[in-house]
């Protein structure tokens, strides 16, 4: 087995990128990885911010959000998913599964880190894996902000993928992403060439040639490009996908993860950009469905003017929306879930009586089998208050 870590020279002198990174070694699935990570701010802040990303980015992408956020006076963490940025790279495509991508975010953010209460940002795959750890690890997460990306289950009904989706599936799989075949259809490579296009916005209206190459910088030769390969290829879909190869692994998980934000009652951010042809339309799915998406004095946003990668391009909209968000929502006043609040008052108090009487019955079954238990000598209260 083989796994690649991108020499550190490719990232010297990155345009607007000097933070100092720290590397956490993950020893899940039989492999060793490097999961590179930055830790910046005030690290006794009271406010943590975490900061995702998805597939053809890296931490890079957040590096115009990064500035308002510490001036805020919030501790802020980034991380490159295992395959991205400045983290390893196993080299076989095998070693890459949604499984393994979703525990080594929690072994890094839970596990390492031990993350209480924070605020996350969730934006393509950096939302289909830290949703399912939020939904796993709710304490972890006290607010979430959720951008341009979900958590489909394969079912139609529920949430289709967009036409553009499975375009950029396809377009992935025949291309593998080889530079070679990215310059001679579309004139650049990728990621570069794909950033340029889907990242540009108010906050950057045109990027840069310094600004390409810091996005590229991790992929020195196509081989470092296996887990980037990979990721089209693990989003669920139905057995209808038109690419003709569909995911039905962790769809099933997916949807017992929405049976935890169909009762998730803290604060939600929906910041979902306009100009996105893939995940359009998924923030009405979470205001219809997940109580956090309506808590009060929470105002939803649209990042005008930006496609995809709403970080760089809708910088500015963005990091207000989320400063302004967190202030809306003083972790005083947020209440972690409760299994009572998946009830009616009335259910609550049926489900409660039931178990009182069930109680009663099973101590007095045992008091006539002679039981000699502590317990059943104790006072029984069996009342209905």
């Amino acid at each position: 087995m083989t796994v690649l870590r991108t020499p550190e020279s490719n990232f010297d002198d990155l345009k607007d990128w000097s933070y100092d990174v720290t590397y956490f070694e993950s020893s899940l699935y039989g492999l060793k990885v490097g999961i590179a990570y930055y830790d910046l701010g005030d690290e006794s802040a009271d406010e943590t911010v975490v900061l995702t990303h998805g597939m053809s980015a890296w931490s890079y992408l957040n590096r115009k959000i990064v500035p308002p956020l510490i001036e805020a006076g919030y501790r802020v963490i980034l991380f490159d998913q295992v395959g991205c940025g400045r983290s390893d790279k196993p080299v076989n495509e095998r070693d890459y599964t949604y499984e393994r991508h979703i525990g080594w975010n929690v072994d890094l953010l839970v596990n390492h880190l031990n993350l209480r209460g924070a605020t996350i940002l969730l934006q393509d795959w950096g939302g289909l894996i830290g949703l399912r750890v939020a939904a796993a690890y709710p304490n972890a997460f006290h607010r979430l902000v959720i951008s341009n990306t979900m958590l489909p289950t394969g079912d139609d009904t529920w949430f289709k993928m967009s036409p553009a989706f499975y375009a950029w599936k396809d377009w992935a799989f025949k291309t593998g992403l080889r530079s070679s075949d990215w310059i001679a259809e579309r004139g650049g490579a990728w990621p570069a060439q794909i950033m340029a296009q889907k990242a540009v916005g108010p906050s950057n209206p045109e990027m840069s040639s310094a600004e390409l190459r810091a996005y590229s910088a991790p992929y020195p030769t196509d081989s470092y490009k296996a887990g980037a390969r990979r990721f089209p290829e693990l989003v669920p879909t139905p057995v209808t996908d038109p690419t003709g190869r569909p995911q039905l692994s962790e769809a099933e998980n997916n949807s017992a993860a929405w049976a935890v934000f169909r009762q998730w009652s803290k604060p939600v951010l929906l910041a979902f950009s306009d100009e996105d042809t893939v995940m359009a339309g998924g923030d009405a799915i979470w205001k219809r469905y997940c109580p956090g998406a309506n808590y009060p004095g929470v105002n939803h946003v649209t990042i005008n003017g930006v496609g995809h990668f709403v970080q760089d391009g809708g910088a500015e909209q963005l990091s207000a929306a989320m400063i302004a968000f967190v202030e809306q929502t003083p972790l005083s006043a947020i209440q972690g879930l409760s299994a009572s609040r998946c009830l009616e008052p009335g259910e609550q108090d049926d489900a409660a009586r039931e178990k009182r009487l069930a109680e009663k019955i099973a101590t007095e079954k045992a008091d006539m089998h002679g039981s000699d238990s502590p317990w059943s000598s104790m006072a029984t209260p069996w009342d209905d208050h």
